[in-house]
């Protein structure tokens, strides 16, 4: 496979931009057989239209390889999604296949909703070609509760010409935070414009950096429980450099970010910033969102060569604990994992597939921009470290919590001390509330 650094593939679907909701006008019961002896499994998903198609079109693909099985579905909209699978969990009523979020993985799966999917990893669900590091995003307490689809890392976004009129001299294979800051201060001063363009998930960036510091927004304690993972001093290093940069009209504030409904409207799009920070599988939209005459590349982030880097799911396939069909639901899923009719059909919609065969029967008909979000995540195979521990139960509660301290900052009504003693103890509450 061809190889070419530090670029890298957007995925449609992280939840934002998603449209549409339907069903197949089937609701049979779980587990249920109909009267030709079939076995009928469920399988609900989010998505963008797109997703829909090629979901739908992997079933019927899947029903004629295995007669004896029936997929029912149910798509819909992020946020309607979320609200739709917690009432079916409310009630016991889980589809037996389900797309699932990093965010929320551990939530459902520590409370008994999903199944440990262990005993058929191997057997039913074959994952040898997915990276041990990757895997293992899933698991949480010796349960794997979910087999990741897809795979992007964090990574840097930049404009060149920018960059340049910064007259900061930037060796992005090698350079720390604090070049990272001057150069995004010294872009603003040269051009004003903007030297750094936040994104709206940006308790990401937060943990990024936190990693390259030995630290994590969380970690798990002897008995399994989560506490706070970083340092006060660590905190306000971050939130001050913000602070800096917002007040110095070098970022924008939290306002800009937050109010924008769509990629090109993003300061970074419209050439008028010179960084984003962001997931890997975020370049190829942003390059399809940017003005015209808009030049951007993809770089690694600030301070990688230490094991900062993690490979990070796109989503899981995760199967529900109440489900009837376990091992159709399994095969279900190795059918999504593993099948290269299911991929062809599939391609990189969901983002670069975390099962390297797949990949690599994929590459040739990649377009030139998937070809390079695939070789990054390629090239960065001998540094990326370990992956973040699951987020614990309760923690889009948190990251709720972190935005709202991050705007203060970037509006300059909060010391980054404050938002410290301010968001650890809401950590705590919260960890308190979903741990005894």
């Amino acid at each position: 496979m061809k190889k070419t650094i530090f670029k890298a593939f957007g995925l449609l679907a992280l939840g934002t931009a998603l449209v549409g909701c339907g069903n197949n006008g089937n609701s049979g019961d779980e587990g249920s057989t109909d009267a030709d002896g079939k076995t009928t499994i469920s399988f609900t998903w989010w998505g963008s239209e797109v997703r829909h198609e090629k979901y739908i079109e992997s079933i019927k693909e899947f029903e004629k390889e295995n007669p004896d099985i029936k997929v029912e579905y149910e798509y819909g909209s992020w946020d309607d999604y979320w609200k739709k699978l917690a009432t079916k969990s409310a009630s016991g009523e889980l589809p037996d296949v389900i797309q699932m979020d990093l965010q929320y993985i551990a939530q459902y799966g520590t409370k008994n909703q999903l199944a440990d999917m262990s005993e058929f990893i191997g057997n039913e669900i074959k994952t040898d070609d997915i990276k041990d590091s990757i895997l293992a995003t899933g698991e949480l307490d010796g349960s794997i509760y979910g087999v990741p689809a897809s795979v992007n890392t964090m990574a840097t976004l930049y404009n060149p010409a920018l960059v340049e009129q910064g007259g900061v001299d930037i060796d992005f294979a090698d350079y720390s935070f604090d070049e990272f800051v001057s150069s995004a201060a010294a872009v603003a001063t040269a051009t004003g414009d903007y030297g750094w363009n936040d994104n709206n998930d940006n308790s990401t960036i937060m943990q990024y950096f936190l990693r390259t510091k030995g630290e994590d927004l969380y970690q798990y304690d002897a008995d399994g429980k989560p506490e706070v993972g970083f340092t006060k001093e660590n905190w306000v290093e971050f939130m001050s450099a913000i602070a800096d940069l917002t007040k110095d009209e070098a970022m924008p504030t939290a306002e800009v970010t937050s109010n924008a409904k769509s990629f090109d409207e993003y300061p970074f799009s419209q050439g008028k910033a010179a960084y984003m920070m962001t997931w890997s599988n975020q370049y190829l939209t942003y390059k399809a969102s940017a003005a015209e005459g808009v030049e951007m590349s993809l770089a690694l982030p600030f301070d990688s060569s230490d094991g900062a880097m993690a490979y990070r799911p796109g989503f899981f396939y995760s199967i529900a604990n109440k489900s009837e069909s376990k091992e159709a639901a399994a095969k279900f899923v190795d059918f999504l994992v593993n099948s290269e009719e299911a991929n062809k059909i599939i391609g990189t919609e969901r983002g670069i597939p975390a099962n390297d065969a797949v990949k690599e029967i994929l590459y040739d008909d990649m377009t030139a921009d998937e070809q390079e979000s695939s070789d990054f995540l390629d090239d960065i195979a001998d540094i990326v470290g370990d992956p973040s521990p699951v987020p614990p139960i309760g923690f889009a509660e948190i990251n709720t919590y972190f935005k709202e301290l991050y705007a203060e900052i970037t509006y300059g009504t909060m010391t980054p001390e404050e938002t410290y003693d301010a968001f650890t103890k809401k950590c705590e509450e919260i960890f308190a509330e979903n741990y005894e």
